[in-house]
């Protein structure tokens, strides 16, 4: 089976697949049927026109003169013989939630610990105490663990709220290898007939769960739970993280005592 053909440059992508022809740009995501194309023209060495059955025309652009006409042709070729005139009805334009890139996050934790290091050196100066910069310096480690927890809790609390309000509860089924060795992780369908996947916090062996999603946005699901567990497993997990971030809070705040 021959591979998708992706033609990109800079921040924008268009990806052709069996039925349709995928347009990134940045954050917006357009999708555009086969059955919807009249015809691609070349606008230039490295600009692409697909033009739609009602005349709508979208841009495509391509990193060098060979990738862009490999594209025109294999999009040429993979359009269907009977078309849609429909044309920009069938097209689905949506945005994208953002996503944090790996550089973005690497610049993030050397600016935190220049600042931060920065100020255990200015508290073993100027604090009213500055022997107690050590505790400011190793106080990264419990707020390194509890205030992140702390996040995940009341996250996964917001989650439980909302499902509690508006999930609908199904029977999940565990999923498999093709070579039939069991996986972790469990599908289950929504009422719409899309399938997805639920990921248990903790490995579970049974063949089926219940799984509660959020219609909105059924990637957003839980393993149905006995409230006195659920009770449990929060109260435990506010009082490991909050304990965490208060001892961190208390050692930094120590050198101004």
């Amino acid at each position: 089976m021959a591979s998708s053909q992706v033609l990109s440059k800079g921040n924008s992508s268009a990806t052709l697949g069996p039925d349709r022809l995928v347009i990134k740009q940045g954050r917006q995501r357009t999708e555009i049927p086969l059955e919807a194309v009249q015809e691609v023209r070349a606008g230039g060495d490295t600009v692409l026109r697909v033009v739609l059955t009602d005349g709508a025309v979208h841009r495509l652009d391509g990193g060098n003169a060979t990738a862009t006409e490999a594209f025109r042709i294999a999009l040429d070729e993979a359009l269907p013989a009977e078309r849609n005139p429909a044309g920009s009805s069938l097209v689905i334009t949506e945005t994208e939630p953002s996503v944090i890139k790996a550089w973005q996050v690497w610049v993030g934790i050397l600016v935190f610990v220049a600042g931060y290091l920065g100020f255990v050196v200015w508290v073993g100066h100027s604090a009213p105490d500055p022997e107690s910069w050590p505790l400011v310096l190793f106080a990264v480690v419990p707020l390194g663990v509890g205030l992140p927890c702390t996040v995940v809790v009341l996250w996964k609390t917001k989650d439980r709220v909302v499902l509690a309000r508006r999930g609908i509860t199904v029977l999940a089924s565990a999923a498999y290898h093709v070579n039939g060795v069991k996986l972790s992780s469990y599908r289950f369908t929504d009422v719409d007939g899309n399938e997805h996947t639920h990921q248990p916090m903790f490995g579970r062996s049974a063949a089926t769960i219940q799984v509660v999603y959020d219609p909105r946005r059924p990637t957003d699901n839980i393993a149905r739970r006995p409230l006195p567990e659920v009770l449990l497993m929060y109260f435990f997990g506010s009082l490991f993280s909050l304990g965490f971030l208060a001892m961190g809070v208390f050692m930094v705040a120590a050198p101004f005592m």
